[in-house]
């Protein structure tokens, strides 16, 4: 509309959210006389009063709160484009951070990085060791991105967060191809019975460590660990020197060494694998590579079907 400016929009906008024309006028860098007569030149403007003001305060018209709701989502679409505009300037130079369990094996997670590098050469790639937990907490206060796991808790009732499923899993154990287990299709958790089991420790993920050895108790046996680790490259060594039998799941498996073999677990409950990410995102880096994560876990998903 002509003879509008955007500064009076902005002003509007800030004695909206203060209803107090001395701390706006503060916010906004002017004397209280400015302002007030900038207000009533929008008001002139757009020939409807916007404010009430009276000796108990200042309050919105109806018109007033039409006018403050579209301009709050009119500044958070110039803030993005302005966003975005930087983010073409500079070469699509950007750093993505990703959060993860440390224990986990995702081998979908390299090839999607892969290809994001060649949508943006300069991109920085910076990888967090948290739990699935600890990545919503960290997703909320921007500490990271993108966050990958199993949902062990509920995410935050607001609405604030996002779990997308990409890669459906289970418990499975890794063996030597030599052990009786690698002989069947598939093990129970009694077959675990009296086994050396070499596991993850229950600082990696306390929910799923204590669904395992719940599920033990209930078929009346204590599981026998004989080693634990935080790192699935160790276990999957000493499975190799005949140390154990590990137990883990089908995702941290997707990639055993020769002369190893997995097995599913086939009376425990599946997994799936998410992808955890803030609510309303808009930064094209991530959008871009949350769906090439998904595709490349499809993919993953497919190929791991096929070795079944």
């Amino acid at each position: 509309m002509r003879g509008i400016e955007l500064r009076q929009l902005r002003y509007f906008a800030i004695v909206a959210k203060e209803l107090h024309f001395r701390r706006a006028a503060e916010l906004a860098f002017v004397t209280q006389p400015a302002l007030s007569q900038q207000i009533a030149k929008l008001e002139q403007t757009v020939g409807v009063a916007l404010l009430r003001r009276d000796r108990r305060g200042v309050e919105l018209t109806p018109a007033g709160v039409v006018l403050r709701d579209e301009l709050d989502a009119m500044f958070g679409q110039m803030e993005r484009a302005l966003r975005l505009t930087r983010e073409a300037g500079q070469y699509r130079s950007c750093t993505l951070s990703i959060g993860l369990v440390e224990y986990t094996n995702l081998a979908f997670i390299p090839p999607a990085l892969i290809r994001l590098q060649a949508l943006y050469p300069t991109m920085r790639v910076q990888r967090h060791e948290m739990s699935s937990v600890l990545q919503a907490d960290a997703l909320q206060k921007h500490t990271i991105d993108v966050g990958f796991g199993v949902q062990v808790a509920p995410l935050p009732e607001d609405g604030s967060l996002l779990a997308q499923p990409i890669f459906d899993s289970g418990w499975a154990v890794l063996v030597r191809e030599d052990s009786p287990l690698a002989a069947r299709p598939a093990v129970t958790v009694d077959d675990l019975r009296g086994e050396r089991l070499i596991m993850f420790e229950r600082g990696v993920n306390p929910v799923l460590y204590d669904r395992m050895v719940d599920a033990c108790r209930a078929r009346g046996f204590t599981p026998n660990f004989v080693y634990q680790t935080a790192q699935a490259q160790m276990g999957m060594s000493l499975v190799g020197q005949a140390m154990g039998v590990m137990v883990g799941t089908t995702y941290v498996f997707s990639s055993p060494p020769a002369g190893l073999a997995v097995r599913p677990v086939a009376d425990m409950a599946p997994l799936q694998v998410q992808v955890f990410s803030r609510s309303g995102e808009d930064r094209q880096l991530i959008l871009e590579f949350i769906e090439l994560v998904a595709a490349e876990a499809r993919r993953a998903q497919l190929d791991l079907a096929a070795r079944s």
